[in-house]
C-alpha cells in the first residue's frame, strides 16, 4: 500500500500504523474530555480551585501507589496484552460519567474516582504501550516514531475541541465523555490486532520486592536518568497544576464560554503539532539532551504568556490561545526527547520497571505540590499563581542546562 516509500520508514510497518491509529483516536476522545471534565467540575459542580488541585492529585495517586509493583508486572508478561486491557478498563471508568449523570450521582468524588481509575490504566497500560513502541520500532527509530505519536496526538486536540464544543452544546459536559470511553474501546481493538512474536523475559527465582528494588537501583545508578528525576518531578508538578487551573481561569476570570475555551485549546493543539517535527529535528540536529531543556525553556515562556491582561472577547481568547500554543509546542519539545532519552538507556529486560519507577519517583511530590497549588490559588488568585509556576519552569531549565549530563 506504501511502496512508493522507503523501505525503512514507519509508514511501511503494519503494526506501527495501527498503533499509530490507536494512539489517535484515544488522543481525540481525550482531547473531548480535556474541554468536558473540568466544565463537568466547574459548571456543573461549582468546584473550587483547591477541588480542581484535589482531582489532579487523585490523578497522579495510581503512579505513587501501584507505580512500582507495575513496573515488575509489565517485564514479565506481555506488554501487548496489558495494553489491551487496560484500554477496555479506562473505558469503563469514563463511563461512569455519563452514567453518574444521567442517574443523578455524578458529584466531584465520582470524578475523582474516575480521574483515580482512568490514571491507573495509564500507569500500567500507558507504560507498558511506552515499552511496546520500543518492541515494534526498535531503539534507533524511536525519536521519530515518538514524533510521529506525538504529532497523532496534537492533531486529533486540534480537532478535538471543534468536536467537544458541538458535543457539549448538543448533549452536555458529561455525556460528551463518552466519546472518549468509545474511544479507548477502539484503541484495545487496534492494539489487539497487531502481530507480534513477543517473548516476555525470564525472571525465574527473583522476588518482586528485589526486581522494584532493582528497577530503582538502575534509576539511581544512571547518571542521566537520575539527572532527569529532579527536573521531571518539578515539570509534573507545575504541569499538571496548570492544567488542573486554567479552565477554571478562563472561564471565571477571562470571561470565556465554550466556544471560546474551544478556541484555546485549538491553538494550544497546533503548539503540540508544530513542536512534533521540531521535537525530531532538534534531537536529531542538538541531541535529545539539549531539546528537553529547550523545551521546559519554551514551555516557561506559554505559561507567563498566559497571565498576560487581556481586552474583550477575541482578544482574550487569541492571546489565551497563544500562550497555550506556546506552551504545548514546548511541551512536547520535551516530552518527545524525554520518553525517547530514557528508552535508550536503559536494557531491553528492564524498560518496564525503568518505566514506572521513573513515574514513581517523579510523581511522588505531585499530589501535595498540586492541592498547594490549588489552595494557592484560592488565596492569592489564579494570576499570581501561574506567574510563579511560569518563573520556577524558568529557573527549572537553568537548573536542567546545567546539571543534565551532557553525554
Amino acid at each position: 500500500m506504501f511502496s512508493f516509500l522507503p523501505a525503512e520508514s514507519l509508514w511501511r510497518d503494519a503494526g506501527f500504523l495501527r498503533l499509530f491509529v490507536a494512539s489517535t483516536l484515544s488522543a481525540l476522545g481525550t482531547a473531548v474530555s480535556l474541554m468536558a471534565l473540568p466544565l463537568t467540575a466547574v459548571s456543573l459542580l461549582d468546584a473550587s480551585a483547591t477541588e480542581m488541585g484535589i482531582l489532579a492529585a487523585c490523578e497522579l495517586l495510581p503512579f505513587i501507589t501501584i507505580g512500582l509493583p507495575a513496573g515488575v508486572w509489565i517485564d514479565r508478561s506481555r506488554k501487548q496484552r496489558l495494553a489491551v486491557l487496560f484500554n477496555f478498563v479506562a473505558a469503563a471508568g469514563l463511563a461512569l460519567v455519563p452514567l453518574g449523570y444521567e442517574g443523578g450521582f455524578l458529584s466531584m468524588g465520582v470524578l475523582y474516582a474516575v480521574g483515580f481509575v482512568v490514571s491507573t490504566t495509564e500507569a500500567i497500560g500507558g507504560s507498558a504501550t511506552q515499552v511496546l513502541v520500543t518492541l515494534l520500532v526498535g531503539r534507533e527509530r524511536l525519536v521519530i516514531a515518538n514524533s510521529k505519536l506525538s504529532a497523532a496526538s496534537s492533531l486529533a486536540q486540534v480537532c478535538g475541541p471543534a468536536l467537544a464544543a458541538l458535543l457539549i452544546a448538543a448533549v452536555g459536559a458529561p455525556l460528551a465523555v463518552s466519546v472518549d470511553a468509545a474511544s479507548f474501546v477502539i484503541a484495545g481493538v487496534l492494539i489487539a490486532s497487531i502481530r507480534l512474536n513477543e517473548v516476555p523475559q525470564s525472571h525465574r527465582g527473583a522476588s518482586v520486592i528485589a526486581q522494584i528494588r532493582e528497577g530503582l537501583l538502575l534509576v539511581w545508578r544512571t547518571p542521566m536518568l537520575r539527572g532527569l528525576v529532579g527536573v521531571v518531578a518539578v515539570w509534573i508538578m507545575l504541569s499538571d497544576a496548570f492544567k488542573a487551573l486554567y479552565v477554571l481561569h478562563a472561564a471565571r476570570n477571562l470571561g470565556l464560554g465554550e466556544g471560546g475555551i474551544g478556541l484555546v485549546n485549538t491553538l494550544g493543539a497546533l503548539g503540540g503539532l508544530a513542536g512534533a517535527p521540531l521535537a525530531h529535528f532538534a534531537g536529531q540536529r542538538f541531541g535529545m539532551r539539549n531539546a528537553l531543556v529547550a523545551g521546559v525553556a519554551l514551555a516557561a515562556l506559554g505559561y507567563l504568556l498566559y497571565v498576560l491582561p487581556q481586552a474583550d472577547w477575541p482578544a482574550t481568547a487569541l492571546a489565551a490561545g497563544i500562550a497555550l500554543f506556546v506552551f504545548n509546542a514546548g511541551s512536547t519539545l520535551y516530552v518527545v526527547n524525554y520518553l525517547s532519552l530514557r528508552l535508550a538507556v536503559t536494557p531491553d529486560a528492564l524498560l518496564g520497571r525503568m518505566v514506572t519507577s521513573m513515574r514513581f519517583v517523579t510523581i511522588l511530590p505531585g499530589p501535595l505540590g498540586t492541592i498547594a497549588i490549588g489552595l494557592a490559588a484560592d488565596r492569592f488568585g489564579l494570576p499570581p499563581v501561574f506567574l510563579g509556576i511560569g518563573l520556577s519552569c524558568l529557573a527549572m531549565a537553568l537548573c536542567a542546562a546545567r546539571w543534565l549530563p551532557r553525554r
